[in-house]
């Protein structure tokens, strides 16, 4: 399991879930405490009755849990888990592991990450989310990057702009579901990571990458590009049996990799790689083919909101009275691209065009 998820407000309605579902989060975070847990149950319930597939983390703060009937969150099938904080009572905290189907709950003595904006590990169990902050989409990229690279087991966005009325809203908004799209686009295989190994380091001059072994045949790796390049040679640091695979799990296709032996040495070479990627090694075909068949269901809304995000930081730019490059052709030209459904040459001119405009960094720093 691996939640794309967002946080909410206590005045969370139906209309902000469908805005959060619309943006590809499939979690969402919410308040609840002894005025509002009959509202926040009805939420769920009319999410579970409209089949939205919607899953829920109830944020307590302190003391306030004890004020909320568990019993009438007991194992309702959107709720995921708990986040408590200043709470280290045993008996409460498996009270609420309790109540869920799988146990999750999130304990911390002091307000991290809810509300500090940083990393931290949780210290009742191993596993832990990022919590991303979405008010800068410049620097979304390499907070993700960092999260995945030191093993985050889920990523929350801070915020959901509730409306597309002002530019930096509408940048805000779709910057993050395009990163939400591409975490969904690895969820399967982010999923699979093994939550009691942390992996391994791979660090290059030029990347840095962590390594985790899902199954028999099988490995997952996070790539992170320093410096942006036009020809990879990842140099494996480990041998691969005959019949594996390398497959660069991205946007706009999966794409299989040249590999080959050389000596003690796996060379696996790679032409423009995303800067931040996952690098597959699999025998299992039927797997590559539903991963292949996701991708391409995908692209289509991966194009769209990569779009919407060059037009929104372009109006924001300019509504800040900044110069921009000369990129009316590019705009153009994606545009109509978009317009034919071309939907893999659309997405990538929406990509070179966001790096342009300063959203997506060159490089990426402090990995």
């Amino acid at each position: 399991m691996f939640p794309v998820a967002i946080a909410l407000t206590e005045q969370t309605t139906p209309d902000t879930l469908q805005w959060a579902l619309e943006h590809w989060l499939d979690t969402v975070v919410v308040p609840v405490d002894q005025n509002n847990w009959r509202r926040i149950r009805s939420l769920m319930n009319f999410v579970r009755e409209n089949g939205w597939g919607l899953r829920f983390v109830l944020w307590a703060k302190g003391q306030r849990v004890k004020s909320v009937p568990l019993h009438y969150f007991a194992q309702h099938p959107c709720l995921l888990g708990w986040v408590v904080q200043d709470i280290s009572e045993t008996g409460l905290l498996a009270m609420l592991r309790a109540t869920t189907e799988r146990g999750m709950v999130w304990a911390w003595q002091v307000p991290l990450p809810f509300t500090k904006g940083t990393l931290s590990s949780n210290p009742v169990d191993r596993s832990w989310w990022a919590w991303v902050s979405a008010t800068e989409p410049e620097k979304l990229l390499s907070q993700i990057a960092r999260a995945l690279l030191r093993g985050s087991q889920g990523v929350c966005f801070s915020s959901l702009p509730a409306s597309e009325s002002e530019a930096a809203e509408r940048e805000q908004l779709k910057a993050l579901a395009t990163f939400a799209l591409h975490l969904r686009l690895w969820q399967p295989l982010l999923s699979s990571l093994p939550q009691e190994i942390v992996g391994w380091d791979w660090r290059e001059e030029d990347w840095v990458g962590r390594i985790w072994e899902i199954g028999e045949r099988e490995w997952v790796c996070v790539l992170a590009f320093r410096i942006a390049a036009a020809d990879i040679s990842l140099r494996l640091p480990f041998l691969v049996p005959e019949g594996v695979r390398a497959y660069g799990v991205q946007f706009p296709a999966l794409v299989r990799l040249p590999m080959q032996r050389k000596g003690a040495q796996m060379l696996i070479r790679w032409s423009s790689p995303s800067p931040l990627t996952l690098l597959w090694l699999t025998d299992a075909v039927e797997k590559v083919q539903r991963m292949h068949q996701h991708t391409n269901e995908l692209l289509p809304k991966a194009m769209q909101f990569s779009v919407q995000w060059v037009l929104a930081r372009q109006d924001r730019l300019k509504q800040q009275g900044m110069s921009l490059p000369d990129i009316p052709q590019s705009v153009w030209e994606m545009l109509q691209k978009t317009k034919r459904r071309q939907l893999s040459h659309a997405y990538l001119l929406a990509q070179k065009l966001l790096t342009t405009l300063g959203a997506l960094p060159l490089e990426l720093e402090g990995l």
